[in-house]
């Protein structure tokens, strides 16, 4: 079955892939920020922890949306059984 909306399935593809690419991203400053503790300067670890917040809210973001699609399709699929 076609989607419904082929913009929605394009745009479902590009939330996955920055969800993915977030994730991945996370896992990165999850290391630069190991790193920046390290060097013990309170600047850089500051800066390092503002960075990862930033990315896991995206993190977060992201799955919502994700969720929210998932959801969308689901209902759309019980609505026309």
């Amino acid at each position: 079955m076609p989607p419904l909306n082929p913009s929605a399935d394009h745009s479902a593809k590009e939330v996955s892939a920055l969800l993915r690419d977030a994730r991945s991203l996370l896992r990165r400053a999850d290391k630069l920020f190991a790193a920046a503790t390290a060097v013990e300067d309170p600047a850089t670890t500051g800066l390092a922890t503002e960075a990862r917040r930033a990315v896991e809210q995206l993190v977060h973001h992201l799955t919502r949306l994700e969720q929210q699609r998932q959801r969308r399709a689901r209902d759309a699929v019980r609505r026309g059984r």
